[in-house]
């Protein structure tokens, strides 16, 4: 109406002024109408009851809330549910879960089997408030994993020398060691060595273990294993040869995994051989003019300096050989010099090789190694200038076998740069510079056996005893120490076989 007049003046505005005041009177009149109208809108507003979900993993999406269930394990989630007018009062809500596009609980509760399959599971709760209708929901993954990704792993020979593999998972609810089968493959028999490193996903949460396992009789006597779904990434066979298949015969004495690099070092019929994306390496100094042999921990290597440097102790020449690759040649991990020229073998006459390894030191690569006579110990260095050639090999220190005297293990840690020898049931310490041995940790006089092996991870130590007086097959116990605190925390006696080697992959 107010247009209809504002066309009426527009076009009559030279009319007298008596049509002027009827626009205005008429243009007042409309205004009147209008802010007079009858509102038929309805204004009786009334509160929602408002949900909420609480006491579940909180995210901004569901990819936030993933929920790692290892397999065969139950995954509980009991959520609580407040309503802004209704409290706690849930008579008037129903719920609803779903894993999988399956309804599996119609409560408040879900109890969730992971029996099926591994992987994420899309998962959500829909709760709904029957008095208005307004569902709210939470949607989230279930992560399906192994329960043998991380753990505690140990390698264990039957009385019939048959192989058996055992891990006390660090994430599933079962607390206790249980045996470890991978699908379609047999471990074989007389095992040597289980080793491994710790790999990463998308972030520094997002881990696993790449296990390296060795035996002397088997299908596939080294294979590597990605431990998120146990399964081998690399299986080594006599096929895998890189030399003439027909005369070569795989039984390895010994197998070490390189801390930093996709790649094995193994001892088969005495000899070295690198093993690198499914392939064996001819042996290392095949024309060595003395026939070197290698026993089993005589290998000393595996660091970031291990492509261009390698040593062994040769028992059959009683000789520390140092070798390296020739730097320029550019073929990491083919050792083509030997300097036995450096290692003196009369420097250590008549003393027998106790351990050994290939560490920093100060700055610098140097071979470390640890011999033996009757009662007293002997440390060595091999050192190296810039250019990764050897240039002098000596004496560190020397002292006495702590304890009985008895060595039943020993290692070197070559990120603290310590000694450690294992007597009965005490292990020892000492820096690298003297051989000053004190107790490091004392298994309780309880402790089933003696000591066989040990090993110090991700701040615990494990340690497996042998009791041959035990009547059982299990003869073998295991022990977790929390190294924080210096504290047993896992008592696990006569528990696996005969433990042939452990791994600490947590």
């Amino acid at each position: 109406m107010a247009i209809a007049v504002w066309k009426e003046y527009y076009y009559h505005k030279s009319k007298p002024m008596k049509s002027i005041k009827l626009f205005i009177y008429s243009l007042s009149i409309s205004f009147l109408l209008l802010s007079c109208s009858k509102d038929l809108g309805n204004y009786d507003y009334h509160d929602v009851n408002t949900l909420r979900i609480t006491g579940l993993r909180e995210g901004d999406h569901n990819s936030n809330r993933i929920y790692d269930l290892p397999f065969k394990d139950t995954l509980k989630l009991a959520p609580t549910i407040t309503g802004s007018l209704s409290g706690t009062d849930l008579s008037n809500v129903t719920f609803r879960w779903k894993v999988d596009g399956e309804e599996l609980s119609t409560t408040n509760s879900l109890e969730y089997v992971a029996d099926k399959e591994y992987g994420k599971l899309n998962a959500d709760l829909a709760v709904t408030d029957t008095k208005t209708g307004i569902v709210t929901s939470y949607s989230f993954f279930i992560n399906v994993i192994n329960p043998y990704k991380l753990g505690y792993y140990v390698l264990s020979k039957r009385q019939n020398g048959e192989s058996v593999l055992y891990c006390k998972s660090t994430i599933s609810q079962r607390d206790q060691l249980e045996e470890v089968t991978i699908p379609n493959i047999s471990l074989g028999s007389n095992p040597i060595t289980i080793d491994g490193n710790r790999e990463y996903g998308n972030s520094s949460t997002d881990y696993y273990n790449r296990l390296v396992l060795g035996m002397k009789t088997a299908p596939f006597p080294v294979m590597m294993i990605d431990s998120r779904e146990f399964l081998p990434t690399l299986l080594y066979n006599k096929e895998s040869y890189v030399g003439d298949k027909d005369d070569f015969v795989l039984s390895p004495q010994d197998v070490v995994t390189d801390r930093y690099q996709d790649v094995i070092y193994m001892v088969n019929n005495g000899k070295l051989h690198i093993l690198q994306k499914g392939a064996i390496s001819l042996p290392t100094l095949g024309s060595d003019q003395l026939d070197y042999q290698i026993s089993k921990g005589g290998m000393s290597g595996g660091t970031y300096y291990s492509p261009y440097l390698f040593s062994f102790y040769d028992s059959k020449n009683k000789m520390i050989r140092a070798l390296d690759n020739g730097i320029n040649s550019g073929a990491l991990f083919t050792y083509v010099n030997v300097h036995d020229d450096i290692t003196k073998s009369n420097l250590y006459k008549d003393q027998e090789h106790v351990v050994s390894q290939l560490a920093d030191i100060e700055g610098g690569a140097k071979f470390v190694y640890l011999m033996k006579n009757a009662n007293k110990l002997f440390a060595y260095s091999v050192s190296y200038n810039d250019d990764l050639k050897p240039t002098a090999f000596g004496k560190i220190a020397e002292s006495t076998v702590p304890g009985n005297g008895i060595i039943r293990s020993a290692s070197y840690d070559s990120d603290a740069n310590y000694w450690y020898l294992a007597t009965d049931k005490v292990i020892y310490n000492a820096s690298y510079l003297g051989l000053e041995f004190q107790p490091f940790i004392t298994l309780p006089a309880s402790a089933a056996g003696y000591i066989t092996k040990y090993e110090m991870n991700q701040g615990k130590l494990m340690i497996v005893t042998f009791d041959p007086n035990y009547s059982g097959e299990k003869k073998s116990s295991v022990y977790i120490y929390d190294l924080n605190n210096m504290s047993l925390e896992i008592s696990m006696p006569h528990v696996v076989e005969e433990a042939v080697d452990i791994h600490i992959g947590i």
